[in-house]
């Protein structure tokens, strides 16, 4: 898959994930939280899978669905730990001016069997997401030649697919640490092990603590700009915190990218290409319009948030 139909494909998500929210809004009550988050991934999936398809691409090989060594899973677990404290950052300065979508996608889950909430959110949806962003996007873009600015683009774009600030600067930077770490080992594998244990924790955490959402989200509500200054405060710590983890997790993923035989991977992520190295653009006319409908419904979120 090239760029223009990265683009394409990107736009159609972005339409396609409108209109169902918007669907879903209506119908929710009728179809039940399970429905929905599948139809969720479905709005995603079947854009870049039509894509795909039209463009005779190689699939597994497109999305870099290559196995991993078994001491590489251990690694890079370490290395997700070392990235979660920049991640915890981005949510709580996020916190301070908008909602935590994460939190209210728990409270609907509520009354739900454990298995299926895990299903969908835990494994569904981060393999889902892997598939398209790290896999068939980051594919497509890498085709110009280029590997950093690639890497950055995909996780703006799967920042923006979510659609809601709080989500979007947390999910924008684990995309990036996401895409270093496929790049790295030239397998999604990775990264979908990163994603399924962040969401699985998730619904562990929301599972154990059942009782107690309801009752955070009205603290959180009701908090004002106390609550606003302590988000702050928690996201400058652990920002602080990050600096060195983040730093130990590059050191992280140079050992991955030894483990896995990719000498030189590493710093090539990060050297600058040549013009005779690069070919084509990252940007088509349908990618920016598919930025422009994430980036409008994300900023027309955060004013509803400040006017409720």
């Amino acid at each position: 898959m090239n760029t223009k139909r990265v683009g394409w494909a990107y736009l159609w998500m972005t339409a396609t994930f409108v209109i169902a929210s918007l669907f879903v809004s209506y119908f929710m009550p009728y179809m039940g939280i399970s429905i929905t988050a599948l139809l969720s991934e479905l709005c995603l999936l079947i854009p870049v899978l039509c894509c795909l398809i039209r463009g005779r691409a190689q699939i597994p090989a497109q999305l870099k669905f290559r196995g991993i060594k078994p001491a590489t899973v251990l690694l890079v677990l370490v290395y997700h730990i070392c990235c979660y404290p920049l991640v915890i950052a981005m949510n709580s300065f996020t916190m301070a001016i908008s909602d935590n979508e994460a939190l209210d996608l728990t409270a609907q889950f509520q009354g739900e069997p454990f298995f299926l909430i895990w299903l969908f959110v835990g494994l569904v949806g981060p393999v889902v997401e892997e598939l398209i962003f790290r896999g068939a996007i980051l594919g497509g873009l890498r085709t110009t030649g280029r590997i950093f600015t690639p890497i950055l683009l995909s996780a703006l774009l799967f920042g923006l697919i979510h659609m809601n600030v709080n989500q979007f600067s947390y999910t924008l930077c684990m995309g990036i640490f996401w895409g270093l770490l496929a790049e790295a080992t030239g397998s999604i594998i990775p990264s979908m092990i990163c994603h399924i244990t962040m969401n699985s924790v998730s619904v562990i955490l929301a599972y154990l603590l059942e009782d107690s959402i309801g009752g955070l989200e009205e603290i959180i509500e009701a908090g004002g700009a106390g609550a606003a200054l302590s988000y702050a405060a928690t996201g400058f710590t652990f920002l602080i915190i990050s600096i060195f983890t983040t730093m130990l997790a590059m050191l992280m993923l140079r050992v991955i990218s030894l483990n896995e035989g990719r000498t030189g991977c590493f710093e090539n992520i990060f050297r600058q290409k040549s013009k005779a190295e690069r070919y084509g653009h990252l940007f088509s006319i349908p990618l920016i319009i598919g930025i422009a409908i994430a980036a409008v419904v994300t900023i027309t979120m955060l004013i509803a948030d400040f006017m409720n």
